[in-house]
């Protein structure tokens, strides 16, 4: 999509405004937050879609681990603003930043805490098995993107 880009420091004031539009500031109560706390965002899979000067939608990720082996991503926030809900933004950030993901080797899984309904088009599925998170969450939101081979084998979820 033309309207997307990177992140920049310019964009800092407009993400925090969309974010608290559409989560409000409950969105620190998270237990995702907690990882967030810890990690900054990864700018090079952080974009932004605009419309003029207006960003329209984020999406970033942040680094995190899995069993103390694995090297991965949380997904999230992705934030669309609701006068352009529906209108494919939210879908191609995800979808753009998931195939650049896909070409570094870095990352063996990238988890997110989302709706099954949505994130199923992607390749994430639930989590099954044990489930060790950042805090209180409702596991059957808590969703992964299997990026290699050797995680098929694991039904022991530990993030850190």
């Amino acid at each position: 999509m033309k309207n997307m880009r990177h992140v920049n420091n310019l964009d800092t004031d407009q993400k925090l405004e969309l974010l608290d539009l559409v989560f409000g500031p409950g969105r620190f109560a998270r237990s995702v937050y907690r990882l967030r706390e810890r990690q900054v965002y990864e700018q090079e899979f952080s974009y932004v879609s605009v419309d003029g000067k207006k960003i329209v939608a984020c999406v970033d990720y942040c680094r995190t681990k899995l069993n103390d082996q694995f090297n991965g991503l949380l997904l999230g926030p992705l934030a669309v603003h609701p006068d352009f809900k529906g209108l494919g933004f939210g879908m191609n950030l995800v979808k753009y930043s998931l195939k650049k993901i896909g070409l570094n080797r870095d990352y063996s899984f990238i988890i997110v805490v989302g709706d099954i309904s949505y994130y199923e088009r992607f390749g994430f599925c639930k989590v099954e098995g044990k489930l060790d998170f950042y805090g209180p969450v409702d596991r059957s939101r808590v969703l992964i993107k299997k990026m290699n081979k050797i995680l098929d084998e694991s039904t022991n979820y530990k993030f850190t």
